[in-house]
């Protein structure tokens, strides 16, 4: 039976920080914890693509747990790496070339031609000022760094054939928008955005996800189905009987709906460009 209608207004988180993924949920740790189990290996293949090199200065966006910013310390010895997130509970641990910076992207400044390497996964598509964001990021680059970014590009509720999932999705994609959030079109454009901002050697990995698997996946699934029904329900967008039923269909072994395509795009900067001069 198709549930009755909401009868209250939802009240929406405006950003990111204070909506369903908050660092203020009690459960968000071990929600970032599993996300890295998940995600590390193919940043971990996009970043040796690159070439990360054993001086470069590098700089991560959106450092979550901080497994990538502690990797990419450990493959630069002899660099350096700043890991910038807007909120860093979670990293209080110290390595001697890696410093941890809280802060807005958005307002935080660096030098032209500051980094052989920037770095975000899953970061960029919460940005409302995303695309302005690329060039900043390429002109901090020095002449031949490279530029990696890492988003979700999930499927359009509306799409599934699932009708729990389809009022689910549908409700998150409702609380995405109202946060400033693209995950429905900005990763397909990713490649393309970097190399209009000049970046050449565009490389691209993507990744099919889909909710009912087991596995890293199917355990960051079931975390973020649980955090994010919490939150819908909180604000008045679902019933926790919505939530209940996805969370159901995840426990069938014969369900599976592809949500996601994970899009991955590195691209170099010219050597011979002098955007990355001082």
């Amino acid at each position: 039976m198709t549930p009755e209608p909401m009868t209250r207004e939802p009240t929406l988180a405006t950003d990111y920080a204070s909506g369903a993924l908050s660092k203020d949920t009690p459960e968000e740790f071990e929600r970032l914890r599993l996300l890295q189990e998940w995600g590390d290996p193919d940043t971990r293949t996009v970043l040796r693509t690159a070439g990360i090199g054993r001086d470069w200065r590098c700089l991560e966006i959106g450092a979550g747990a901080g497994a990538v910013a502690r990797w990419m310390a450990e493959q630069c010895p002899d660099g350096s790496v700043v890991a910038v997130d807007i909120d860093t509970r979670y990293l209080a641990d110290e390595l001697p070339n890696l410093e941890w910076r809280t802060g807005d992207i958005r307002e935080l400044d660096f030098a032209p031609g500051e980094f052989d390497l920037v770095h975000s996964r899953l970061t960029f598509c919460h940005l409302p000022e995303r695309e302005a964001l690329v060039e900043k990021a390429v002109r901090w680059l020095k002449p031949g760094g490279r530029l990696a970014l890492g988003d979700a590009m999930c499927m359009p509720a509306a799409g599934s054939v699932y009708e729990p999932v389809r009022r689910f999705f549908g409700a998150l994609e409702e609380g995405w928008a109202a946060q400033g959030s693209d995950m429905l079109g900005w990763a397909q454009t990713i490649p393309s955005r970097l190399a209009r901002a000049g970046l050449r050697d565009i490389g691209v990995l993507t990744r099919a996800n889909c909710i009912g698997e087991q596995g890293p996946y199917g355990a960051l699934t079931a975390a973020n189905i649980r955090q994010e029904g919490a939150y819908l329900v909180a604000s008045g967008l679902l019933e926790q009987t919505d939530v209940d039923a996805v969370i159901a269909l995840c426990d069938d072994p014969g369900f599976t709906d592809l949500r996601s395509i994970t899009v991955y795009a590195s691209g170099r900067k010219p050597a011979d460009d002098g955007r990355g001069a001082g």
